[in-house]
């Protein structure tokens, strides 16, 4: 084989010298294939965080083109049950935004109040004690709707993501690390989600220096970029969808407090703030690159701790130079209606979204050929602290996962450039060039270079490990379609 004719790394710097044309039809004709090689795959899929992801882009779908989305109902319901291996905080924070998306989107609209009580229980479940303007022992207000009231039978004492930290002991194994329980695993700041405790093999891990090159065998589920990212969107969502009047007697009869919904909002902006505004670049959540900047996929540290002369134990699966792109997508729709939504002057961080926005194009796209033709594409994570970033590994060698992350990013670029598109401007040719390789006959096969950094490769496997490489091509055709109309 001739590498050098195919490589698309000998021609990046030709790739979009001159703007491509957009084919229209091309996209709409290929949104419709990928639309009906994802919905027998999302109607059997029993993974509640990976169906709600595919349900996000799929509202995108049937709001862009226009069709009757009536006949997805049963696929829905079920994708939004918790019973299907529900069970880490973000989960519902992925549930809740599916669900309030659909419900404001027209997305099966004979279950419209549904997804409004499905995300009203996700922030309920998320939020844990206080969520409630009356004493309750119930962790949410809706336990009729499909799998809910088996999952609070199952869940009766919650004590939410945000106090987690508090009972961190319940994942610690039998016998414990040497130290003193707790005092290694406090949050640094105050406020902040965690998406523990699950279980005794997959607890937080600290170490007293940060770690490039060793993690543990699990994936450890302290302060991540996910869980923080949509806790804040789905508060933040879900206190403006009580204003919406469609929605009152809803909201009225959940007695869910939307004071305490609009004061979490508030406690996760300022908690976002200290990690990315007021800490030192090497503990930073954010990371400033030559180009933009990145989030990565975890905080750093710890609280500090006395018998460690006052220093903070680093999280051992935190990675300075690891970027998940989901993060991206999350963090920008986080900040930008963040900002929206701010009375006075906006914290900092804020104002920093268009810096990832920026991260993304220039350094997540990267150059790669699929079956020899050439273009630019996004990675589903990015790690700049390898040679090669296309066999880089993610978090706890957790591929499949993983591999979602440009359909969350995508989502999210499209729904800021409805509200802004001076924001996404500066890459119409970029994402019409990345459009116009999606749509070639043999994409995602024969990849070059090669590595298991891919989000279009096909999947086997599961049906939601199956359906990842459609969603992530459907929402870049989307994204496409809605920037060159």
């Amino acid at each position: 084989m001739n590498t050098t004719e195919h490589d698309p790394r000998a021609a990046a710097d030709n790739d979009h010298a001159q703007a491509p044309q957009a084919d229209a039809s091309s996209y709409q004709s290929e949104c419709v294939r990928l639309v009906n090689a994802i919905l027998p795959l999302w109607s059997s899929a029993r993974n509640v965080w990976r169906t709600a992801w595919a349900m996000d882009t799929l509202v995108d779908f049937f709001a862009i083109s226009g069709f009757d989305s009536s006949g997805c109902e049963v696929a829905a319901m079920e994708g939004l049950n918790p019973m299907n291996n529900g069970g880490w905080w973000d989960d519902f924070g992925w549930i809740g935004i599916a669900a309030l998306r659909a419900a404001d989107q027209g997305f099966v609209p004979g279950r419209r109040d549904d997804f409004v009580r499905i995300a009203i229980n996700s922030w309920a479940y998320m939020h844990g004690p206080g969520w409630s303007l009356t004493p309750t022992k119930a962790v949410y207000p809706f336990a009729t709707l499909p799998g809910w009231d088996k999952f609070a039978a199952a869940n009766p004492n919650n004590t939410g993501t945000s106090n987690a930290w508090k009972v961190i002991d319940q994942t610690r194994p039998d016998p414990q690390p040497p130290a003193p329980p707790n005092a290694w695993i406090a949050p640094r700041f105050s406020g902040g989600a965690w998406n523990s405790p699950i279980t005794t093999d997959q607890y937080p891990y600290p170490v007293k220096f940060v770690l490039d090159t060793w993690s543990p065998p699990y994936l450890n589920p302290a302060q991540n970029t996910v869980t923080n990212g949509g806790y804040t969107l789905l508060s933040l969502r879900l206190h403006q969808a009580s204003l919406n009047p469609a929605y009152a007697q809803i909201f009225r009869d959940s007695g869910v407090d939307v004071a305490a919904c609009r004061a979490a909002w508030i406690k996760q902006v300022g908690w976002f703030d200290q990690w990315m505004a007021d800490t030192i670049p090497a503990e930073s959540l954010l990371s400033k690159l030559q180009s933009g900047a990145l989030m990565r996929e975890r905080v750093s540290t710890f609280a500090p701790v006395a018998s460690n002369q006052g220093q903070s134990y680093w999280d051992a699966m935190f990675r300075q130079d690891l970027f998940w792109t989901g993060d991206q997508g999350l963090l920008l729709g986080a900040l930008r209606e963040s900002k929206a939504a701010w009375t006075g002057a906006p914290p900092a961080s804020l104002t920093l979204y268009p810096k990832i926005v920026q991260g993304v194009f220039d350094n997540v796209y990267q150059p790669r050929s699929y079956s020899a033709t050439p273009g630019r594409y996004p990675l589903p994570w990015l790690d700049i602290g390898v040679s090669d970033p296309y066999t880089a590994s993610p978090p706890g060698d957790d591929y499949a996962n993983y591999a979602t992350g440009v359909a969350v990013f995508m989502r999210y670029a499209l729904q800021a450039y409805d509200a802004d598109p001076a924001l996404l401007a500066p890459y119409r040719a970029l994402v019409v060039g990345t459009a116009n390789g999606v749509v070639q006959s043999g994409f995602g096969a024969n990849a070059y270079p090669a590595g298991a950094c891919d989000a279009f490769a096909a999947a086997g496997g599961s049906p939601e490990d199956q359906m990842t490489p459609y969603v992530n091509s459907l929402s870049i055709l989307l994204l496409a379609i809605r920037m060159t109309r």
